[in-house]
């Protein structure tokens, strides 16, 4: 079992060891809990260029579970040998039959966490029931869909899934009382008069701009 992650090391990577010829153990490092990890998640989940720091904490929390295992398996290693050492002296017939009957020490040792990169850490930590794979991908996917914009006769509206419905909501309204143009705040917030066919237009053309993104994302799945 390779314990050298902690040891401290000498030049030749070897362990240093003590007066008593026992590796000397590391300070324990900085590591962040599962909670940090999905925290920092839904924080940057938005910002690609931030997601760097999702994989930094991720690397952290590696490290908390290597050392938890280790300080576990210290403490399972004192037991066993304080369990040994405070048995009972028996006669040789009565140990061979104490050995297979009922070992001295019983306690299973335990398992230590398998090492895994990053991406498999972000494939396997669920986030609201989904790796953190597929949430980041559908938090980018919800802020591009949020920040859809769309061009009718030099004009800009908001085509987000709010905006869609607000066109559509104009539209019903004009062909029930066959109002033809309105007030509408465009995406620079600026208010100028538009035609139907005009909402009309910027809400076809956002609703083909989302599909684009739906479309590239199932792509990508």
């Amino acid at each position: 079992m390779d314990l050298s992650m902690f040891y401290e090391l000498d030049k030749s990577g070897s362990p240093v060891l003590d007066e008593h010829q026992h590796p000397v153990i590391r300070h324990r490092p900085e590591s962040k809990a599962l909670a940090d990890v999905l925290l920092v998640t839904r924080l940057h989940a938005a910002n690609p260029a931030m997601h760097y720091v999702i994989d930094k904490f991720i690397e952290l929390y590696a490290v908390t579970l290597q050392w938890d295992w280790f300080e576990q398996y210290q403490a399972w290693i004192a037991r066993k040998a304080d369990a040994e050492l405070n048995a009972p002296a028996l006669p040789i017939d009565a140990q061979d039959k104490q050995s297979i009957d009922q070992p001295l020490f019983a306690e299973p040792e335990p398992v230590r966490p398998e090492l895994k990169t990053i991406t498999q850490y972000r494939e396997e930590i669920l986030i609201d029931g989904i790796s953190i794979d597929e949430y980041l991908f559908r938090t980018q996917r919800a802020a591009a869909v949020n920040s859809i914009t769309v061009e009718v006769d030099g004009l800009v509206f908001d085509g987000d899934e709010q905006s869609q419905r607000r066109m559509l909501a104009a539209i019903h309204a004009s062909e029930d009382a066959g109002i033809t143009s309105t007030i509408w705040r465009l995406a620079d917030n600026t208010e100028v008069a538009v035609n139907v066919e005009q909402i009309r237009q910027a809400h076809s053309l956002a609703i083909i701009e989302q599909g684009k993104l739906w479309t590239k994302g199932a792509g990508d799945a």
